[in-house]
């Protein structure tokens, strides 16, 4: 059951103007990344602290080489609220032809060489982890990085059904820019899946304050009910609730 909000699809051939500069202490990011890799981890939440420290005084200054050199056009992280089984939920953007995987080794060489024991202490708090790569589509949003909760709703869709479920979202855009503009969402940003795992098709919307998410569920279900046809066309289906990351001692 879909509990509050959000999908959409990438949509052929419909272009919105995009302003999505991350600027907070926990993400950065530069206009026109077009892929995402994400890496998500399921920690002892009594290590989370240990990892806001190591990811502040170790990890962000080297991604923030990475991308004054270009290797990388931003990073972001994000920490489990509501909904799914990690709960640290880190990203790296970057361009067709990015070597993500390059990127992250150097990350995680250049922690070890800063602060072995803290690297050390993180690998051994996992209890889960995975990797997914999605192709960033369309997006209208600004500064995601400063909002309070990410609502991330993942969709598996019959390849089948493709052409009539981008025509069919095609209707709900102007909606969803109207409730950007009527403060009930900071934004969004749609992705396509590229590697890794078994949703296919998703929607991040971004929102500064807990109480507008509710409000904006009302928008979405007002243009698309749960007869809407769009709906026979999900396979499969789950969402989850993220927050910032909060400073911690």
């Amino acid at each position: 059951m879909l509990k509050k909000l959000m999908v959409i699809s990438l949509l052929s051939g419909v272009s919105i103007s995009c302003a999505d500069a991350q600027t907070s202490t926990d993400a950065r990011a530069t206009p026109g990344a077009t892929r995402i890799s994400i890496a998500s981890h399921s920690v002892r939440f009594s290590d989370i602290p240990g990892f806001a420290a190591l990811y502040r005084g170790a990890a962000v200054p080297i991604m923030e080489t990475l991308v004054e050199d270009g290797t990388i056009t931003g990073y972001g992280v994000w920490m489990h609220n509501t909904g799914g089984k990690y709960n640290l939920r880190w990203h790296l953007l970057g361009m067709e032809g990015t070597n993500f995987e390059q990127a992250w080794l150097r990350i995680s060489s250049e922690i070890a060489a800063a602060d072995p024991g803290a690297l050390e202490a993180f690998n051994r708090s996992i209890l889960a982890h995975k990797d997914e790569t999605w192709n960033i589509g369309l997006r209208n949003v600004e500064s995601p990085g400063d909002a309070g909760y990410l609502y991330e709703n993942l969709f598996q869709v019959n390849r089948a059904d493709l052409s009539e479920w981008n025509q069919l979202w095609g209707d709900v855009l102007p909606a969803l820019d109207e409730a950007i503009s009527n403060g009930l969402m900071r934004g969004y940003i749609v992705e396509e899946h590229n590697m890794g795992g078994e949703f296919n098709w998703k929607i991040n919307v971004f929102f500064d304050d807990w109480d507008t998410i509710d409000d904006a569920q009302v928008v979405f279900f007002e243009n698309i009910p749960l007869d809407h046809p769009i709906w026979t066309m999900a396979l499969a289906h789950k969402d989850e609730l993220w927050q910032r990351l909060p400073e911690m001692n």
